[in-house]
């Protein structure tokens, strides 16, 4: 067995393929993670979002909650102080007698201690009756008459609101343009007991001091502000934005509402506010859309003082979530990206690709005919198991191989066996055939012929095969000479036995007849082939017969007798070519029968032909059509005027001519003679 001449893969190619394949493995890793990537950012920024916002929820509810802590604990200290500072008896007796010396200094006396309680060490008095405002600060520690409050100046409008309503205490932010002080004003009312209004008292905040200690902003994008239950603002870290001596004002545009851009988020918020009004202590929170972008707003109320802490944060702002934690987890995902691609090339090449190579490189080796390739694995996975499968078909492959050319090994040596015994019988046969075709030779006349009639025949005998069934032949005696053609049924060696048979009946014929008489020689000979062959039924089933044409030239008479049985004869003369057709029945035929015998004349220079029916059957032409009677008369005409062995040149030319690359159908006979007058002899004309 040598290896197969087919192109078995290129280690090289192999490579490439290799190579190709850990890029296309690589470019679907990339487009992966792509996809991966946009689908992470996507979700990131989702998450981000989501993040952001509950962070700054988170962060709206944690300033609401500190700063509303804030507020409480400062300004519910000194509201608990004006209280407890509205409750003194000395204040009591001074508001009735204003003008009383000793309850002013009673009064004094007491209220000097609260003034250093409170947080600005300010507080102030109103009679009610009189109107007369007293104040006193760190820069004048006891009271003193400032100014008379007016009900027809705007300014002191805030009294009177607050003294109309039933309200204990209340809270303003209100500028005072005598005492040139913005503050945050706590005003607790003092009332007798039958509850007539006696006066006001308080204490004030600046306003600065109140919004920087309060409602300063502790992280970025956060802010904080104070509303009221109408929603004005209060207290804001922009004064600008505060509604100052809110609650004489009802018509406003300084609330938080004129900070939203949807009216649906307005009344969101309205509800909020009384639902956190009504609540108490519990904290809201809400997301809207203001003028300057989308806030989380959160919600929480102070029931003693009646405000609201609004705290505001921006999720855009920076700061909100830290950029650092940002760019941490983009580092952090694109490396993590990084080394799961790297980690599932790496991991594809040895689990994939390497084994593939090797179990494509097997496979090439197994193409070539190195079947002792063996892929072992231990791999309990697919990959493992096809190896494993290659494995076993290459163990069958080479046991099958090593079978198959065992066997052909074996028939090889039965073919040559068979060869050399079917040579030795071929060259037995052929050899015993060349042999045949030397006896069959014999009995041809070749060597009488020329001797006795050089240059006044000639004869054309091309038998199909080695051996034929034509032969010719040339009997001769004192009174003439006989020429014959004999055409047995079958070719080559069958034919060459016949030849035998019928040379055997027409020598019995010869010796039984006179040769005057061409039809009691052919009548003779049918009787001997008969005589010879056994009457079986199994000789009907072969082709016996035979067509003999003979011609007995009579030198006394000078007259040529011919009879044939299927054998016809030609007469080429001077003008014209005659056909002398012989009996339809041959010798060995079904039946016997009688033969005609017809005399000619011979005539000097005339050419008499004999011939089988190989010729005027032989196809060839244009048309692969019989030669025919036709050709041959034709052909006779044009050359039977040259010198015979002239004729026998050119009718051996004409035959290959017309034949041309087609096989020979039948064994070919001609035999043709022709006497001249100084042929006949003294001896043969006597």
């Amino acid at each position: 067995m040598t290896d197969s001449p087919c192109p078995h893969p290129d280690p090289q190619s192999l490579r490439h393929r290799a190579t190709g394949l850990r890029r296309k493995i690589g470019l679907l890793l990339l487009v992966i993670s792509s996809a991966v990537l946009l689908l992470s950012v996507t979700i990131g920024q989702r998450i981000m979002h989501d993040l952001t916002t509950d962070l700054s929820r988170r962060l709206a509810v944690a300033e609401a909650q500190l700063t509303r802590e804030k507020i409480q604990a400062l300004v519910g200290r000194e509201l608990a102080m004006a209280q407890r500072f509205a409750g003194l008896s000395a204040l009591m007796d001074w508001l009735l007698k204003e003008q009383e010396a000793p309850a002013r200094t009673r009064f004094l006396a007491e209220a000097a201690g609260f003034r250093q309680a409170f947080a600005d060490q300010s507080y102030f008095v109103i009679h009610h009756r009189t109107l007369a405002y007293y104040y006193a600060d760190p820069k004048s520690p006891s009271a003193r008459y400032r100014y008379t409050l007016d009900r027809t100046k705007s300014d002191d409008g805030w009294y009177f609101s607050t003294m109309n309503h039933a309200i204990p205490y209340t809270l303003n932010i209100n500028p005072d343009a005598t005492l040139k002080v913005t503050n945050l004003w706590i005003n607790v009312q003092v009332r007798n007991a039958a509850g007539m209004p006696l006066g006001l008292v308080g204490t004030g905040m600046q306003l600065d001091r109140f919004l920087k200690t309060m409602l300063v902003a502790r992280s970025a994008g956060a802010m904080s502000f104070i509303v009221d239950a109408q929603g004005r603002i209060v207290a804001h870290p922009d004064a600008a934005r505060i509604e100052y001596g809110a609650m004489d004002k009802h018509d406003t545009s300084r609330t938080v509402f004129a900070e939203l851009s949807e009216n649906r988020d307005r009344e969101t918020l309205a509800r909020s506010l009384a639902e956190i009004r009504r609540r108490g202590t519990d904290v809201s929170s809400l997301q809207v859309a203001t003028q300057h972008g989308t806030r989380m707003m959160a919600l929480a109320h102070l029931p003693e003082l009646g405000w609201t802490v609004v705290s505001s944060v921006n999720p855009a702002a920076e700061g909100i979530l830290s950029s650092d934690i940002i760019n941490l987890a983009l580092v952090g995902g694109a490396l993590i990206l990084i080394l799961v691609i790297l980690t599932l090339t790496l991991g594809f090449d040895r689990l994939v690709l390497h084994p593939l190579l090797a179990l494509t490189d097997s496979a090439r080796r197994l193409a070539m005919g190195r079947y002792e390739t063996r892929l072992q694995s231990n791999r309990n996975d697919e990959i493992g198991a096809l190896s494993r499968a290659f494995d076993s078909m290459a163990a069958q492959v080479q046991a099958h191989t090593a079978e198959l050319e065992q066997r052909v090994a074996e028939r090889t040596a039965q073919l040559e066996s068979t060869h050399a015994e079917l040579a030795t019988t071929h060259r037995q046969l052929t050899e015993s055939i060349r042999y045949a075709s030397l006896i069959q030779r014999v009995i041809l006349p070749d060597r009488q012929l020329s001797e006795r009639l050089r240059g006044q025949y000639f004869v054309v005998w091309h038998p199909r095969d080695v051996v034929g069934g034509d032969f010719y032949l040339y009997r001769e005696q004192a009174e003439g000479c006989l020429f014959g053609v004999i055409d047995c049924a079958g070719h080559g060696v069958p034919g060459a036995f016949m030849t035998m048979i019928a040379h055997a009946a027409l020598e019995r014929a010869t010796l039984e007849q006179p040769w005057n008489n061409p039809a009691a020689l052919l009548e003779s000979a049918d009787k001997a082939v008969r005589s010879m062959m056994p009457d079986t039924k199994r000789l009907e089933r072969l082709a016996t017969s035979m067509d003999i044409g003979l011609c007995f030239v009579e030198w006394k008479t000078r007259q040529v007798h011919f009879s044939g049985a299927h054998i016809d004869l030609f007469v080429a003369g001077k003008t014209e070519v005659k056909h002398f057709r012989g009996d339809r029945g041959g010798i060995n035929d079904r039946r016997p029968r009688p033969f005609t015998c017809q005399t000619l004349d011979l005539e000097p220079g005339n050419v008499f032909y004999l011939v089988t029916d190989g010729i005027l059957d032989q196809s060839g032409g244009d048309r692969g059509l019989p030669f025919g009677r036709s050709g041959f008369v034709t052909w006779i005409r044009e050359n039977s005027g040259l010198p015979l062995e002239v004729q026998e040149e050119s009718l051996t030319r004409e035959l290959s001519g017309y034949r041309g690359d087609r096989p020979q159908r039948d064994d070919i006979t001609v035999l043709a003679f022709r006497f001249e007058s100084p042929f006949l002899t003294e001896e043969n004309a006597t």
